[in-house]
Protein backbone atom coordinates (compact mmCIF):
# COMPACT_ATOMS: atom_id res chain seq x y z
CA UNK A 1 0.00 0.00 0.00
CA UNK A 2 2.57 2.55 1.07
CA UNK A 3 4.72 1.93 -2.47
CA UNK A 4 1.64 2.09 -4.84
CA UNK A 5 0.81 5.62 -2.25
CA UNK A 6 4.47 6.50 -2.85
CA UNK A 7 3.93 6.03 -6.33
CA UNK A 8 0.50 7.89 -6.68
CA UNK A 9 2.14 11.08 -4.57
CA UNK A 10 5.19 11.05 -6.78
CA UNK A 11 3.33 11.73 -10.02
CA UNK A 12 0.30 13.60 -8.41
CA UNK A 13 1.93 15.43 -5.20
CA UNK A 14 -0.95 15.54 -2.07
CA UNK A 15 -2.91 17.33 -3.61
CA UNK A 16 -3.60 15.71 -6.68
CA UNK A 17 -3.19 12.04 -5.13
CA UNK A 18 -6.58 10.11 -4.53
CA UNK A 19 -6.69 7.51 -2.19
CA UNK A 20 -9.08 5.79 -5.26
CA UNK A 21 -6.22 5.94 -7.13
CA UNK A 22 -3.97 4.14 -4.67
CA UNK A 23 -6.52 1.58 -3.68
CA UNK A 24 -6.76 0.75 -7.58
CA UNK A 25 -3.25 -0.30 -8.05
CA UNK A 26 -3.42 -2.37 -4.65
CA UNK A 27 -6.62 -4.14 -5.89
CA UNK A 28 -8.76 -3.60 -3.22
CA UNK A 29 -11.28 -1.32 -1.93
CA UNK A 30 -11.16 2.11 -0.95
CA UNK A 31 -12.62 1.18 2.63
CA UNK A 32 -9.95 -1.83 2.20
CA UNK A 33 -7.20 0.97 2.16
CA UNK A 34 -8.82 3.22 4.73
CA UNK A 35 -9.18 -0.07 7.17
CA UNK A 36 -5.41 0.73 7.33
CA UNK A 37 -4.83 4.29 6.86
CA UNK A 38 -8.38 5.93 7.70
CA UNK A 39 -7.21 9.63 5.66
CA UNK A 40 -5.39 10.64 2.98
CA UNK A 41 -2.86 12.30 5.39
CA UNK A 42 -2.58 9.37 7.62
CA UNK A 43 -1.48 7.52 4.50
CA UNK A 44 1.05 10.20 3.44
CA UNK A 45 2.17 10.13 6.88
CA UNK A 46 3.05 6.74 7.01
CA UNK A 47 4.69 7.42 3.11
CA UNK A 48 6.89 9.88 4.71
CA UNK A 49 8.03 8.02 7.96
CA UNK A 50 8.66 5.20 6.09
CA UNK A 51 11.61 6.95 4.04
CA UNK A 52 12.97 8.24 7.09
CA UNK A 53 12.97 4.81 8.85
CA UNK A 54 14.75 3.35 5.65
CA UNK A 55 17.56 6.48 5.27
CA UNK A 56 18.00 5.83 8.93
CA UNK A 57 18.93 2.25 8.69
CA UNK A 58 21.10 3.03 6.10
CA UNK A 59 23.11 5.63 8.13
CA UNK A 60 23.12 3.41 10.80
CA UNK A 61 24.53 0.38 9.01
CA UNK A 62 27.57 2.84 7.21
CA UNK A 63 28.40 4.93 11.02
CA UNK A 64 29.64 2.01 12.54
CA UNK A 65 31.74 4.32 14.94
CA UNK A 66 31.64 7.85 16.17
CA UNK A 67 34.08 9.33 14.33
CA UNK A 68 33.67 12.57 10.99
CA UNK A 69 34.00 10.29 8.56
CA UNK A 70 31.24 7.90 10.22
CA UNK A 71 29.05 10.70 9.95
CA UNK A 72 29.61 11.79 6.46
CA UNK A 73 30.02 8.70 5.52
CA UNK A 74 26.52 7.97 6.78
CA UNK A 75 25.08 11.16 4.91
CA UNK A 76 26.83 9.32 1.85
CA UNK A 77 25.06 6.21 1.84
CA UNK A 78 22.02 8.30 2.18
CA UNK A 79 22.08 9.98 -0.71
CA UNK A 80 23.52 6.93 -2.29
CA UNK A 81 20.34 5.50 -1.69
CA UNK A 82 18.16 8.34 -2.70
CA UNK A 83 20.13 7.77 -6.07
CA UNK A 84 18.53 4.37 -6.67
CA UNK A 85 14.99 5.65 -5.93
CA UNK A 86 14.24 8.77 -8.05
CA UNK A 87 10.39 7.98 -7.22
CA UNK A 88 10.64 8.28 -4.08
CA UNK A 89 12.87 11.53 -4.09
CA UNK A 90 10.54 13.04 -6.06
CA UNK A 91 7.06 12.66 -4.08
CA UNK A 92 9.68 13.40 -0.87
CA UNK A 93 10.36 16.88 -2.68
CA UNK A 94 6.87 17.36 -4.40
CA UNK A 95 5.50 16.56 -0.98
CA UNK A 96 8.13 19.08 1.07
CA UNK A 97 7.43 21.88 -1.73
CA UNK A 98 3.84 21.33 -1.06
CA UNK A 99 3.68 21.61 2.76
CA UNK A 100 5.34 25.27 2.90
CA UNK A 101 1.79 26.42 3.07
CA UNK A 102 0.99 26.01 6.82
CA UNK A 103 -2.17 24.66 6.01
CA UNK A 104 -0.96 21.64 4.44
CA UNK A 105 -1.42 18.24 5.87
CA UNK A 106 1.88 17.20 6.00
CA UNK A 107 3.25 20.88 7.27
CA UNK A 108 4.06 19.95 10.77
CA UNK A 109 5.60 16.53 10.01
CA UNK A 110 8.17 18.20 7.89
CA UNK A 111 8.90 21.36 10.58
CA UNK A 112 8.80 18.53 13.24
CA UNK A 113 11.26 16.36 10.85
CA UNK A 114 13.78 19.16 9.72
CA UNK A 115 14.20 19.92 13.38
CA UNK A 116 14.57 16.79 14.98
CA UNK A 117 17.19 15.93 11.65
CA UNK A 118 18.97 19.09 12.95
CA UNK A 119 19.13 18.13 16.42
CA UNK A 120 20.21 15.23 16.11
CA UNK A 121 23.30 16.13 13.52
CA UNK A 122 23.96 19.04 16.07
CA UNK A 123 24.28 16.45 18.92
CA UNK A 124 26.53 14.29 16.59
CA UNK A 125 28.66 17.30 15.69
CA UNK A 126 28.90 18.43 19.38
CA UNK A 127 30.53 15.43 20.22
CA UNK A 128 32.61 15.29 17.73
CA UNK A 129 34.00 19.33 18.50
CA UNK A 130 33.92 17.50 22.59
CA UNK A 131 36.40 14.68 21.34
CA UNK A 132 38.56 17.45 19.07
CA UNK A 133 37.91 15.59 15.45
CA UNK A 134 35.96 18.68 14.75
CA UNK A 135 37.18 22.67 15.07
CA UNK A 136 35.62 24.37 17.73
CA UNK A 137 35.35 27.31 16.11
CA UNK A 138 32.99 26.14 13.54
CA UNK A 139 29.55 27.00 13.19
CA UNK A 140 27.44 23.90 13.49
CA UNK A 141 24.31 25.07 12.79
CA UNK A 142 25.69 26.83 9.44
CA UNK A 143 27.00 23.78 8.57
CA UNK A 144 24.11 21.72 9.20
CA UNK A 145 21.68 24.19 7.27
CA UNK A 146 23.93 23.89 4.01
CA UNK A 147 24.20 20.42 4.27
CA UNK A 148 20.55 19.55 4.53
CA UNK A 149 20.13 23.01 2.13
CA UNK A 150 21.95 20.97 -0.44
CA UNK A 151 21.05 17.22 -0.10
CA UNK A 152 17.44 18.86 -0.97
CA UNK A 153 18.78 21.29 -3.62
CA UNK A 154 20.86 18.81 -5.72
CA UNK A 155 17.87 16.05 -5.46
CA UNK A 156 15.51 18.56 -7.27
CA UNK A 157 18.60 19.85 -9.55
CA UNK A 158 19.03 16.00 -10.60
CA UNK A 159 15.31 15.26 -10.99
CA UNK A 160 15.01 18.47 -12.76
CA UNK A 161 18.41 17.60 -15.20
CA UNK A 162 18.89 13.51 -14.60
CA UNK A 163 21.78 13.80 -17.39
CA UNK A 164 23.52 16.74 -16.65
CA UNK A 165 23.65 16.53 -12.87
CA UNK A 166 25.52 13.15 -11.09
CA UNK A 167 23.75 13.32 -7.93
CA UNK A 168 26.23 10.60 -5.92
CA UNK A 169 29.60 12.44 -7.81
CA UNK A 170 28.34 15.81 -6.78
CA UNK A 171 27.26 14.92 -2.96
CA UNK A 172 29.99 13.50 -2.05
CA UNK A 173 32.84 16.13 -3.47
CA UNK A 174 30.64 18.63 -1.29
CA UNK A 175 30.99 16.50 1.51
CA UNK A 176 34.41 16.03 0.91
CA UNK A 177 34.32 19.51 1.24
CA UNK A 178 32.11 19.69 4.29
CA UNK A 179 35.40 17.24 5.44
CA UNK A 180 37.95 19.57 4.85
CA UNK A 181 36.70 22.55 6.19
CA UNK A 182 35.41 21.73 9.62
CA UNK A 183 38.06 18.74 10.46
CA UNK A 184 40.46 19.63 13.34
CA UNK A 185 43.96 19.43 12.36
CA UNK A 186 46.73 18.27 14.86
Amino acid sequence: MLDAALQVFSLEGYTGASVAKVAAIVGISVAGLLHHFPSKISLLMGVLERRDEVNGRIAAQVRTDNTLTGLLGGLRAINRSNATAPGVVRAFSILNAESLVDSQPAYEWFQTRYERIHAHLLGQFSALVERGEVRADVDLDKVIQQILAMMDGLQIQWLRFPDQVDLIECFDAYIAQVDATVRARP
